[in-house]
């Protein structure tokens, strides 16, 4: 655990060192967002792809967002019943419970394999919120700055739609709109299952590390993110759909506490099962 300790620790110090070599050379004038924990690079040339990929049959778009509007229910659903489950195994039949456990690099992401999971969880991202991003320019809404985002385990991409042009939309668009990144994501996810199974043997073990940090990555983004907790994608389409009752406030929020519980709770059983397993 030393070593890991020690991975940890260099990692922090450098993107520390770099935080403070960003605010000396003022790059936020220069379109940087510099926080302690990320930092984003604003620049229109994403927003120029973003408009260039939402005219490629945009049919086809609308179409993978419906798509993606049905699978949530079955994304949310799903890992509800495995983390469900994976409590009922850990009180009843131990032996089969799984752990679930934060991604720490250099602790629970061993150290020969972090540089994999930074650049699968990048472009996992990444390629999410271009989803978003496309879908709002095929739905009307204005795409108001797109960026690249360095963070500190990893990078990926952001998309800040008009607040306005968001409420304005229907209600369909909406949901379209937040149930885009998750669908690419599955979609990514699962198209590394054949893959695996016709070259999984013959690859190198680099590419192998990497294309499984890029399933692990995409379907757990792909089913977490669709959870109906407050901030998350899924969140956003459970507020849409509950508006409409009087109910609505006390459904959202407890939706929210209900699925953090369920996530914290398996969080707690599994350190006290299994401690923090390096994957």
């Amino acid at each position: 655990m030393s070593s890991q300790t020690n991975t940890l620790g260099l990692f922090l110090i450098a993107w520390t060192a770099f935080y403070f070599i960003a605010k000396q050379l003022k790059l936020e004038e220069k379109g940087w967002e510099i926080a302690p924990l990320y930092a984003l690079y604003k620049s229109t040339r994403l927003n120029d792809l973003i408009n260039r990929l939402a005219k490629i049959n945009p049919g086809a778009w609308k179409t993978l967002g419906n798509i993606g509007i049905a699978a949530s229910v079955g994304q949310a659903g799903f890992i509800t019943y495995i983390l469900s489950r994976n409590i009922w195994n850990f009180a009843f039949v131990p032996e089969q419970a799984s752990p679930v456990q934060p991604l720490i690099p250099g602790v629970t992401i061993s150290v020969s394999s972090l540089p994999w999971f930074l650049l699968a969880a990048g472009i996992i991202i990444l390629t999410h919120e271009l989803g978003h991003g496309v879908m709002c320019i095929i739905e009307g809404v204005r795409v108001k700055s797109a960026a690249v985002m360095f963070a500190v385990i990893t990078f990926g991409g952001a998309v800040e739609p008009e607040e306005e042009d968001i409420m304005a939309a229907s209600i369909w668009s909406r949901l379209r709109i937040y149930a885009m990144g998750s669908i690419i994501n599955l979609i990514t996810g699962l198209l590394t299952i054949p893959v695996f199974i016709a070259f999984g043997r013959t690859m190198p073990v680099q590419l192998y590390v990497f294309l499984n940090w890029m399933y692990f990555v995409a379907i757990n983004l792909a089913m977490m993110n669709m959870l109906p907790i407050g901030p998350l994608d899924g969140g956003q389409m459970w507020r849409d759909f509950t508006q409409r009752f009087s109910s609505g406030p006390m459904l959202r929020t407890g939706a929210t506490y209900g699925f953090i519980g369920l996530i914290l709770l398996n969080i707690v059983l599994s350190l006290s099962k299994f401690g923090l397993v390096p994957i």
